[in-house]
């Protein structure tokens, strides 16, 4: 549990009882959370929207996701 809340404290405004109760509720990795509905992130005690939508923005360009819907090769595959 550490090494899964040390992870995720590389997110800004994400400390020890965050990542703990981020951990607990199974969001356990950056991945995660970069996935995870903002809905299921506010139930969380707390994480209000706008922290919410911050971390998930930071947890995505993290992941790469950001960057994946970025690409026009995906656009393009999509136009066929």
């Amino acid at each position: 549990m550490k090494q899964q809340m040390k992870e995720l404290q590389k997110l800004k405004g994400i400390g020890d009882v965050l990542s703990r109760r981020l951990v607990e509720s199974s969001y356990d990795t950056i991945a995660k959370v970069a996935a995870a509905e903002e809905k299921g992130l506010e139930r969380i005690a707390g994480m209000n929207p706008q922290k919410v939508r911050s971390i998930v923005i930071q947890a995505r360009t993290m992941t790469g996701e950001a960057e994946k819907n970025q690409h026009t090769w995906v656009k393009n595959r999509c136009d066929r």
